[in-house]
């Protein structure tokens, strides 16, 4: 069959250097992976690295089934910010040109949300073409426009977002099905649309594959490892991989390396990545001879510095759109068989209830045994502990986020509703 793929903000197999493939690629693959023709939406503008790819209008031919069609836009310099706005009004003013043109619909479409504009293009064309479409959404725009305006003024976000609100609820309404990384953010997408769940109507979790690092690869990240200061020894470790972002705060990370540096305890915190915020953070931890910053790393790496910890750290905000999913950095630890330490409520802190797969610790402690410090030392004093919940960890990826299970359930999904 012939199938539409839609995602703006990930990156792409024709990104400079090293690219790690998202939920939009992944699907790509697997639905070319079972003979599928694919072509590909995508923006112009890369988002993490905020440069233009490519200036071409043509398709772009991955393989005989896999095509890309680059969309042009504007551009931005910052994720919050008027720049954005008009970058995303762009995308879908110019994909709407670019629908003009298109001769061949497809038997099925998949279809990002955010940005709400292009959703609300694409679902529109879609629908008259009688072609199904499977909404993935992702974040909870526009509700969360509202939330970050002041309080005074809070009341009229639906009034000053309403065009926003009447294309992400239409866009949701024509969709065939909706799906989302995690049944909160399911739930919050059909209550806010106004729709009662169907069986089309699923949960997709955000997961990669594991077990693809070459032995030479491996051995060759250890070796970067060993040279910047993080050998395979003795030593305590917990990592943070990810973007750094307004999303994490790591004030309680601070605090911890502080108090082990004063207890003389052996810990180390390697906080693997880059993004807008990382200069702030690396002032934050001025002068914490326990806590280092390696940039971005691969997946190689990732695995080698996981062989090399106790546990991984998601220090997210506890905001409405984390609270309701399962981040793939959650997922990613389970993969690694790893105990997470989390101060996130909602879906994240249910599974570290239920499965046993890490420790919480609340970001501003009323009490010491609150502390992520307080987490980190029982993990450290029970090695069977340590050892339980790794285990758990795994076997919970196993059942429930295995990357062969998520997307092959994906593209079968996709098959009977094209069906």
């Amino acid at each position: 069959m012939r199938v539409w793929v839609f995602q703006s903000g990930e990156p792409l197999p024709l990104d400079e250097g090293q690219y790690r493939p998202m939920r939009a690629i992944n699907l790509c693959n697997k639905l070319v992976q079972a003979g599928h023709q694919v072509t590909l939406w995508s923006a112009d503008y890369n988002h993490q690295e905020k440069r233009f790819r490519s200036k071409a209008t043509a398709p772009i031919r991955v393989s005989d089934l896999f095509e890309m069609r680059l969309i042009s836009s504007s551009g931005y310099k910052s994720n919050i910010g008027l720049g954005r706005i008009i970058d995303h009004a762009l995308l879908a003013v110019n994909i709407n040109k670019m629908l003009k043109s298109v001769t061949e619909t497809p038997d099925v479409a998949f279809i990002g949300f955010p940005p709400i504009e292009t959703a609300y293009v694409l679902t529109k064309w879609l629908e008259q073409k009688k072609v199904p479409i499977l909404l993935d959404v992702k974040d909870q725009w526009p509700t969360i426009f509202v939330s970050a305006l002041p309080g005074i003024i809070k009341p009229l976000g639906p009034i000053l977002f309403w065009p926003y609100f009447y294309c992400a609820k239409q866009s949701m309404r024509r969709a065939s099905a909706l799906c989302a990384m995690a049944d909160g953010f399911l739930d919050w997408a059909l209550s806010f649309c106004g729709k009662t769940r169907s069986d089309n109507d699923r949960v997709f979790p955000l997961t990669t594959p594991i077990g693809q690092v070459s032995e030479p690869d491996f051995q060759k990240a250890g070796q970067w490892w060993d040279s910047i200061g993080v050998p395979n020894d003795t030593t305590t470790r917990i990592y943070f991989v990810g973007s750094f972002s307004t999303a994490f705060d790591f004030m309680p990370i601070r605090e911890a390396a502080r108090l082990a540096l004063e207890q003389g305890r052996n810990l180390q915190f390697v906080l693997c990545g880059d993004g807008g915020t990382v200069n702030k953070v690396k002032e934050i931890m001025a002068g914490l001879s326990n806590v280092i910053f390696p940039g971005w790393v691969d997946r190689p790496k990732i695995e080698v510095l996981a062989d090399r910890c106790i546990a991984s750290i998601a220090p997210y905000n506890n905001t409405p759109d984390f609270m309701l999913s399962v981040p793939n950095k959650i997922i990613d630890s389970l993969s690694l068989g790893l105990p997470i330490l989390s101060p996130l409520k909602g879906e994240v802190e249910k599974l570290i209830d239920s499965d046993s797969v890490g420790l919480k610790y609340e970001s501003k402690p009323a009490a010491e045994g609150d502390s992520l410090s307080h987490a980190i030392n029982k993990l450290i004093e029970d090695e069977h502990l340590q050892s339980s919940l790794s285990s758990n960890a795994r076997t919970l990826y196993d059942s429930r986020f295995s990357f062969e299970k998520i997307y092959g359930d994906l593209v079968t999904h996709l098959e009977q509703l094209a069906a």
